[in-house]
């Protein structure tokens, strides 16, 4: 690791880049990206719509989607014995995220054999360590066919309501189809990166060109499929705006076969070597047993710096979260030591090691300068990717650096940034999602409760809840698949995971003992948030220090960021919690109502 530094200097550096996005305000999240860009509303997967009469019955859980959370929680439910569901997907087909995004490029940051669930049950051997997406959603779909879910699932159908019906103690979930499904438990499983969202810009709406988002993907347009082979951009100028985890898998497969390639920056990303590799089949056929588990709480325990006799991962998160814990270890307050400037100080280090790297890959001096990251490293969330920075060493990929402004104006024709016009064929706009279950829930359809209050009513000045999961005012309704309020992971499969088999637990359970509602108490949902405080790691000064991303409010210190909303004690504490919860506490916690009270 690079020990080449100034930390005074680099301190002054990293304040004067944050200060040039801040200036220029947040353009990151248009109010009505469907205006702009109508393809957001169509799935241009699914083909023909699917025929069907309307569906009207009644069911013991219903999950609002059919990407990872709701297959988890429809496939932990099964597990448990309560197989008398329904799930309900606009989408063509299983797959959430990765049934939406394929993109060329599309691959997941976190190793298969940790990212893909239920590896042993469903005998999936990934080809890669790092899975492509359509390996991913083949994975997705294998499950659902395993656990008989193709049978229970309402595809190419949205939910336009679900109000809670006190008398029949049922949610009544309604759907563009005519469809009436009572429901005795609810579960918003609507996903994470769920909703689409576009920056901004001035005259986005007016370009004449090809425009879309990476979510719905044009391969009218481009050719090829995910895996690239972009045939039809020969002769193509194309532009791309983004730099996150999209945006550095898009750009390579544009260097390939576009004429021109403009990568419009407003903040350079902290890219890391991927180093993915083909799956040693031999080695996984011989993993016991029990495998996938183990190797599951290895990786949380070792993000989190609990003690492990091996990291069994050795990727790059967890070498960072290592020396992360060598860090702390070594400090010692007698001596006159700062936890927190000993922490700097290797962020310092590790992220001079990262723009040690650009300049070893891209020999061209001002384009390496400009794609170096200033920020601390998680400020935003690290990338991994083998091929990215290479791409500019291509003679027809354009660095376009925008100073943090962002473009300023799109015409019919392209796009102005710095003063200069830059004519484009397509534009790509890859600006992500809204990040977080709560906005999925809240503004896809009205969830309206035991009082007819909506949900996003109820959630208008805070988030309220139990565990992140369970809200009051909500009877036998809980989520899966969320953060805020939960604990954080960088394994989204870990968490949601545990949401699913706890929903599952205390679903099977109120089945069995003939519950017709539960309902968590305001005192358990206040002491939850007081825990939530009590438990809260002061990232104030951080979040004023960090360039603007979802983490910290997009640079608004005033507000939380996203992971001062969690819960701080870590996973493992939080998911002990709430085993300890559903093996009998939710007892006191709850308001319970019996089929023959």
């Amino acid at each position: 690791m690079s020990t080449s530094f100034d930390p005074a200097a680099l301190a002054r550096k990293y304040a004067e880049e944050r200060r040039k996005r801040v200036e220029n305000g947040d353009r990151s999240s248009h109010d009505d990206p469907v205006a702009i860009l109508p393809d957001l509303d169509k799935d241009p997967w699914a083909g023909a719509p699917i025929d069907r009469a309307a569906t009207i019955e009644e069911v013991d859980a219903l999950t609002t989607g059919c990407g990872m959370a709701g297959i988890l929680a429809a496939t932990y439910l099964v597990k448990a014995g309560v197989s008398n569901i329904r799930m309900i997907d606009s989408a063509g087909d299983f797959g959430g995220t990765w049934y939406w995004n394929r993109y060329p490029g599309v691959r997941c940051d976190v190793e298969a054999y940790l990212y893909l669930p239920l590896l042993e049950e469903v005998r999936t051997i990934p080809t890669e360590r790092y899975a492509a997406g359509h390996e991913i959603l083949a994975h997705m779909q294998a499950i659902a066919r395993h656990f008989g879910l193709y049978e229970k699932a309402l595809l190419q159908t949205k939910i336009l309501f679900a109000t809670w019906d006190a008398p029949s103690a049922r949610w009544h979930v309604r759907t563009n189809r005519g469809d009436l499904i009572k429901a005795r438990f609810l579960l918003g499983t609507s996903g994470f990166l769920h909703k689409p969202k576009l920056p901004n810009i001035p005259g986005l709406a007016d370009f004449k060109g090809r425009m879309f988002h990476p979510s719905r993907w044009d391969f009218t347009f481009t050719g090829g499929t995910s895996k690239g082979d972009l045939t039809g951009l020969k002769g193509k100028r194309v532009g791309l705006i983004g730099t996150g985890a999209t945006g550095i898998q898009i750009l390579p497969h544009l260097a390939e076969h576009a004429a021109a390639a403009y990568l419009f920056q407003r903040t350079p990303a902290p890219v890391s070597v991927r180093n993915n590799r083909p799956t040693d089949t031999d080695w996984f056929n011989h993993l016991k047993p029990g495998w996938q588990t183990e190797r599951l709480d290895n990786f949380e325990a070792v993000i989190s710096g609990a003690p492990v006799e091996k990291d069994l991962i050795d990727d790059c998160w967890t070498h960072a979260a290592k020396q992360l814990s060598g860090v702390a270890s070594s400090v010692k307050p007698e001596d006159g030591a700062s936890l927190g400037e000993a922490l700097q100080l290797y962020d310092y280090a590790l992220m001079q090691s990262l723009r040690d790297h650009i300049d070893r890959t891209v020999p061209e001096a001002q384009t390496a300068e400009r794609l170096k990251p200033w920020y601390n490293l998680f400020c935003k969330r690290p990338l991994y990717a083998d091929d990215y920075l290479e791409a500019f060493n291509h003679p027809n990929v354009h660095l376009i650096d925008t100073e943090g402004r962002g473009v300023e104006r799109v015409t019919k024709n392209g796009v102005i940034v710095n003063g200069e016009h830059y004519a484009l064929d397509c534009l790509i706009v890859a600006s992500g999602f809204q990040v977080g279950a709560y906005d999925a829930l809240t503004k896809t359809f009205p969830i309206t409760g035991r009082n007819g209050l909506p949900l996003s009513e109820s959630w208008s000045h805070d988030i309220h809840s139990l565990h992140g999961l369970w809200v009051h005012g909500y009877p036998n309704f809980q989520i899966v698949g969320t953060v805020i309020h939960a604990a954080l992971s960088l394994n989204y499969t870990w968490f949601a995971s545990e949401q699913a088999r706890h929903a599952a637990t205390i679903i099977a359970t109120c089945v069995n003992e003939h519950v017709a509602s539960i309902e968590i108490t305001k005192e358990a949902e206040d002491r939850w948030g007081a825990l939530i405080d009590q438990k809260r790691q002061d990232r104030t000064a951080f979040n004023a220090a960090c360039t603007p991303s979802f983490y910290n409010n997009e640079g608004d210190a005033s507000k939380p960021g996203l992971p001062d909303r969690c819960y701080g004690g870590g996973p493992f504490e939080y998911a002990a919690l709430t085993r300890a919860w559903r093996s009998g506490g939710f007892r006191q916690d709850c308001t319970i109502t019996r089929l023959k009270d």
